[in-house]
C-alpha cells in the first residue's frame, strides 16, 4: 500500500481532522469494509501512537487514553456542530 498526499496539507486542526477522516474512509472503501470500521481503525492507531511515544505499556496509559478520548470528543463537538434534528423554536411554537 502506498499513501500519497497531494496538495497543501491543511494548517488548521479541523482541516487536518477532515483529511484524516477522508484517508481512513478511503482505506476502508478500498479494503471493501464499511467506512464505519474507520472508527476502530482510528482509535486503535491513536492508542498505538500514544503508547509508542509515551514509552510506557498500554496498561499504564489507560487513564491518559481515556482522558484524551474525552478531550477529542469535546474538540469534535466544537469543530462540527450538528444541526438540530427537531423543528426550530419558531416552528415548534407555531
Amino acid at each position: 500500500m502506498q499513501i500519497e498526499i497531494k496538495g497543501k496539507l491543511p494548517g488548521d486542526p479541523q482541516g487536518r481532522v477532515l483529511a484524516i477522516e477522508a484517508a481512513a474512509k478511503a482505506i476502508c472503501q478500498q479494503a471493501g469494509t464499511d467506512p464505519a470500521d474507520a472508527i476502530m481503525m482510528l482509535l486503535t492507531a491513536a492508542a498505538h501512537l500514544f503508547t509508542v511515544y509515551s514509552g510506557k505499556p498500554s496498561s499504564e496509559n489507560i487513564m491518559s487514553l481515556a482522558h484524551s478520548l474525552g478531550c477529542a470528543t469535546v474538540a469534535a463537538d466544537d469543530f462540527f456542530k450538528l444541526k438540530a434534528a427537531t423543528a426550530t423554536e419558531g416552528e415548534a411554537n407555531g
